[in-house]
């Protein structure tokens, strides 16, 4: 009987620990993924409208992209770099300027300073609010869509 209780301990514990390592493993892209900037980079060069935010979220990045007042949200494979689907989305999000830069830039030179691993971009308040995960932890970069600098 003790063997029995214990063994279900174990077999709950194993459980829930293999819940939290999905979960944790399922907020940043899968190894073998594209970078962001490529990624964005090829959907710039399909001239779908104006992005306006990004998120990695249940497997696939979601890319908000506005054109003349109506928006879609756009899945993305991380992998593969195809779009599975995409549906009509609020068109209440602020625009990035007419003079910014590609978002696929912007990312770019984040990639490029190694700051971490970006789960979510949005424009807001005149800003690209980019979140980071390094070495556990959190970041929230502010970065101007004219010059690209960054401010924490």
């Amino acid at each position: 009987m003790k063997g029995k209780i214990v063994a279900s301990l174990l077999l709950g514990f194993g459980l829930f620990l293999a819940t939290l390592s999905i979960a944790w493993a399922g907020e940043l892209p899968p190894p073998g993924s594209q970078p962001l900037s490529a990624l964005l980079n090829s959907l710039e060069g399909r001239e779908l409208g104006v992005f306006t935010s990004t998120e990695f979220d249940d497997g696939w990045w979601e890319v908000k992209v506005c054109n003349a007042g109506a928006c879609q949200k756009l899945y993305i494979d991380p992998r593969s770099a195809e779009e599975k689907r995409r549906r009509n989305a609020d068109p209440e999000d602020e625009l990035p300027p007419a003079n910014a830069k590609p978002l696929s830039a912007i990312v770019q030179s984040i990639e490029d300073r190694g700051l971490g691993a970006i789960r979510e971009i949005e424009f807001d308040e005149g800003f690209w609010e980019v979140e980071l995960r390094r070495d556990g932890r959190n970041i929230k970069l502010y970065v101007d869509p004219r010059t690209g600098e960054t401010r924490r």
